[in-house]
């Protein structure tokens, strides 16, 4: 069996041609396939191609379902990421499950998941420190490592949602520091997003801060105007 709802591939169409009743049936399907490994019987795990033939103490039949879930779980945390609309905040379970197996297993630290979970949390009022503390301790380790499987538009989408928070917090001057750092970001690399994208990325409907208006930024549109002469002329 081919658990294509698992593959990168899936998880493209998923936030770039799905419409959102598809995304739901998406997010129902891969939720059920994870009770049914979580809950189901030996035999039926080797039905569903979770357990190899090689897998037969129980260490290694736990070890290989522990792994196959901490997939599932951080293939739905996109999968609410990129719903239309967003649902990253029902994301926060899954999230847990897979920084615990993370921890458990002593890997080398991602902070992506991190991330995530910060975001998914940021707008819960009794949970603003843990996503404080998240947000500082994963983009300290962020930017001073690099984590190239992060990816610029993650990078962009936690930043926008810390600094909206740090403003929520009256920490007004931590919160434009993060602002000054999306847009030096996207004057540095000013056609890699288009601007839909961009507003995407880092706007809040239920916020009418400076991020919403990213794309009107004078040094942004100056940026991605010289960068667009620069490629007219080279053509």
């Amino acid at each position: 069996m081919t658990l294509h709802f698992l593959t990168s591939n899936y998880r493209v169409a998923f936030e770039e041609y799905f419409q959102p009743h598809q995304q739901r049936n998406a997010i129902d399907l891969l939720q059920g396939h994870i009770a049914e490994v979580r809950d189901g019987t030996e035999d039926r795990r080797r039905e569903l191609d979770v357990l190899r033939p090689q897998d037969t103490t129980p260490e290694q039949v736990e070890d290989r379902v522990a792994a196959h879930l901490n997939k599932c779980y951080w293939q739905l945390a996109q999968f609410y990421r990129y719903s239309t609309p967003c649902r990253i905040s029902e994301a926060e379970p899954a999230l847990r499950e897979v920084l615990r197996y993370s921890q458990a297993k002593g890997a080398r630290r991602d902070v992506a998941p991190e991330l995530y979970l910060a975001v998914a949390i940021h707008k819960v009022p009794e949970k603003e420190q843990e996503a404080l503390s998240m947000f500082a301790s994963a983009f300290d380790h962020f930017d001073e490592h690099g984590a190239p499987a992060l990816g610029p538009r993650s990078e962009l989408w936690a930043r926008a949602s810390w600094a909206r928070l740090l403003r929520r917090v009256d920490r007004v001057r931590d919160a434009e520091a993060q602002e000054r750092a999306i847009v030096d970001w996207i004057v540095s690399h000013p056609l890699v997003l288009p601007p839909a994208k961009l507003r995407d990325l880092v706007s809040d409907e239920a916020d009418s801060g400076a991020l919403n208006n990213i794309v009107e930024h004078p040094e942004v549109q100056l940026a991605v105007d010289k960068a667009r002469a620069g490629r007219g002329t080279r053509g």
